[in-house]
């Protein structure tokens, strides 16, 4: 089916067997096969074989969606075709039928491990595979050890060091996206995630840059919406707006593979429902005691499964436990106080 003449133009944007047979399963003789470049409202931005076109939806699809698009009366989303992946957060699509999620924080500022692994268990949970960039790295003396503190933290995953300034890194970024993978970035605002978009792109104002906050290193949002670009050389980049958090509502999936040796290890305990806090027979709290596993990659993982288990807990379980504590909290301040 693929390679079609017809459809050559699609090519750099990410058009291969995979996409030609999702499209021949949904669409009819009167569409044309699109994939979407941005949303806005109750319109969208797509990318033809012919060229760019704005289209309306009734369904809004997500940016990097392919489509099957009508052109009659008007431009028109007629069929979203099956995603085989999608980047989520807290019921908010970021972007679809990606290849690659890039997790991308700045050494120019303290490193967030923990906000890195909570990155990675949303990049997992897409079906995309995650590569950590970590840019700036003109602006860390011990850039190299930063690097190596990460890899140990990001369990199976590849760690590319980058600066935009004197182009480090970008040709092993590049090489990720070859031949017409699509990868998504995700990160905070002010992590140079727009800075290395140009530098891939070789264009200085491809996309908007400001300065960080000098105080607190924090960014200013220069990119306002998702925007699909084409890289020159090969793949798709997909450039979102900063997270300020990183909310793991529905990314139960995720955990597992962000966390691979705390969960082979977690076999391993006396009790199939253990927490690795005290518990008795805990293999996970032996493993941190023997050296095994790092103490904060551990904390940071049971506080990820904490909040997924209270985020899947019904509305009703909630309000019981909230009526308990207020009716502890009551009978405490009812107690007499010890004299001293």
């Amino acid at each position: 089916m693929f390679p079609d003449a017809r459809f050559d133009a699609l090519i750099p944007l990410g058009w291969d067997d995979r996409v030609a047979a999702l499209y021949a399963t949904v669409a009819e003789a009167h569409h044309q096969p699109a994939r979407v470049g941005r949303v806005d409202r109750d319109r969208c931005t797509v990318r033809t074989a012919g060229g760019q076109v704005r289209a309306m939806a009734e369904v809004l699809p997500t940016t990097g969606d392919w489509v099957a698009l009508a052109s009659e009366p008007r431009p028109a989303v007629a069929i979203i075709l099956p995603r085989w992946s999608a980047l989520e957060r807290e019921g908010q699509l970021l972007a679809a039928d990606i290849d690659i999620v890039f997790v991308v924080a700045s050494l120019d500022r303290p490193l967030n491990l923990n906000r890195i692994e909570r990155e990675l268990v949303l990049a997992w949970d897409s079906g995309a595979r995650p590569v950590v960039v970590l840019t700036k790295a003109d602006a860390a003396p011990d850039a190299e050890v930063l690097a190596k503190t990460v890899e140990a933290r990001a369990v199976g995953v590849d760690v590319v060091l980058t600066s935009a300034a004197n182009g480090l890194g970008v040709d092993r970024v590049q090489a990720h996206l070859r031949p017409n993978r699509t990868a998504v970035l995700l990160g905070p605002s002010g992590a140079g995630k727009s800075t290395l978009v140009n530098r891939l792109l070789s264009e200085e104002e491809a996309q908007a840059t400001a300065a960080v906050r000098a105080g607190d290193h924090k960014g200013r949002h220069t990119t306002s919406s998702r925007h699909l670009l084409v890289i020159p050389g090969g793949g798709v980049l997909i450039d979102t707006p900063g997270l300020r958090s990183v909310g793991l509502t529905g990314a139960e999936g995720g955990v597992a593979l962000a966390f691979p040796d705390i969960e082979a290890i977690g076999e391993g305990c006396r009790f199939r429902d253990c927490r690795h806090v005290n518990e008795p027979g805990c293999a996970v709290v032996a493993a941190v005691a023997s050296g095994r596993l790092d103490r904060d990659r551990v904390a940071s993982y049971t506080k990820v499964q904490g909040e997924l288990e209270e985020s899947t807990k019904e509305p009703w379980a909630k309000a019981a436990e909230n009526r308990q504590a207020r009716i502890v909290h009551r009978a405490m301040n009812k107690l007499p106080k010890k004299k001293r």
